[in-house]
């Protein structure tokens, strides 16, 4: 799905060479997780997780397969990319849920902050591998050769689902989807304290500390070291997530996963405030390096409490909540990261994100204090 994502945009560009329709196109890319998240997690509560998985999956062939014959034959605009992009997401969007939440159906408990890292893991390695693998294709074999590669990639994803023995059906009373069961997954995330407590911690963490839009001015203005350097920071949250997730697979199931959660977001908004003082290029990459590093730890831990504590028949709209609440920050936190770098400059507004979300992360201890004193069993 990367890979697709990836030579979609660079076909955009290349039949549009307009930067506006390249915007466009990473909108529809991420528009059916605000329209549809929710909905992922209603179906994965209703429905047998196992098929959800299968069809969605299936499914999945078309759009890659269609875009690979449009561009074949030479047909293709950009309104077909962003169309089947739009189908693409939706499935994604409709089957992530139900990936999630049949994960504590196949492993033991003590298992399963480690089965969580390894997913998230691989999500990260998928995210740096995909554009050095499509970019190959690109250039070697064409944009039709690689939309015909990742609709193949499918096929031993479909095998592998095939070959896994839980019934995915889940626990519970069989229920209809509807508004009442949306209405249900909100319900539940409030009166469970230390989920929300998790939820808002994340929050406040990127709403104020969401670095990566600023990247390229440091880069530019701050440490001089143009295209090269800046693909380097952007590069060092991704080794800093890589060390993170390996700790946690070494240490296995750690107990304490709310004061985890808490000292990691302290760490993410303390690694904010040093790139907003670093005045050396390497002092700037240890910085977004430790962001990547507190980020990847707290959001293991953020998911494995919410397999951990959300019963059964809640896990698919628990999760999907999570993952709406991620992508709709993420956009908030891109433009107060943008407006702040404009009006304070780019180290003063990492300065003023690290005094927030320091004040806000030990607010979130004082409201919910019982996040700090949390066990799992």
């Amino acid at each position: 799905m990367h890979m697709r994502n990836v030579a979609s945009l660079y076909q955009v560009y290349q039949l549009s060479g307009s930067s506006v329709q390249l915007g466009l196109a990473g909108f529809f890319q991420a528009l059916p997780f605000i329209f549809f998240g929710l909905f992922g997690g209603v179906l994965a509560d209703t429905y047998n997780r196992k098929k959800l998985i299968l069809y969605t999956a299936t499914f999945n062939l078309l759009p890659g397969v269609a875009l690979g014959t449009l561009t074949a034959t030479g047909v293709v605009e950009v309104w077909h990319i962003n169309t089947l992009n739009v189908l693409t997401s939706s499935l994604q969007v409709l089957g992530g849920p139900a990936r999630q939440a049949i994960i504590p159906s196949l492993i033991p408990q003590s298992h399963l902050l480690n089965a969580v890292t390894l997913s998230t893991l691989m999500m990260q390695g998928t995210q740096l591998t995909a554009p050095v693998f499509a970019g190959f294709l690109i250039d070697i074999f064409g944009i039709d050769t690689s939309y015909f590669a990742d609709a193949l990639l499918l096929v031993p994803a479909l095998c592998c689902v095939l070959l896994v023995r839980s019934s995915g059906q889940p626990q519970g009373a069989r229920r209809q989807v509807s508004w009442r069961s949306l209405i249900e997954g909100f319900e539940f995330l409030y009166h469970t304290r230390i989920i929300l407590s998790l939820f808002l911690l994340d929050f406040f963490a990127v709403l104020f500390g969401f670095y990566r839009p600023i990247l390229p001015i440091f880069a530019d203005d701050v440490f001089d070291v143009g295209a090269r350097g800046l693909g380097a920071l952007y590069a060092a949250p991704a080794i800093g997530a890589l060390i993170g997730s390996g700790i946690l697979l070494t240490a296995g199931d750690i107990k304490r996963k709310g004061a985890v959660s808490i000292i990691g977001t302290l760490l993410f908004a303390l690694s904010l405030g040093l790139l907003g003082i670093s005045k050396w290029f390497w002092m700037g990459l240890i910085a977004v390096g430790v962001l990547g590093f507190s980020d990847a730890i707290s959001v293991a831990i953020r998911r494995t409490v919410v397999q951990i504590l959300a019963p059964d028949d809640m896990r698919g709209r628990a999760t999907s909540f999570l993952t709406v609440f991620a992508q709709t920050t993420n956009a908030l936190g891109a433009v107060i990261a943008g407006a702040g770098a404009a009006l304070l400059g780019a180290p003063n507004a990492a300065l003023l994100g690290c005094i927030l979300c320091t004040v806000m992360v030990l607010g979130v201890c004082w409201a919910i204090p019982q996040l700090w004193s949390y066990r799992s069993r």
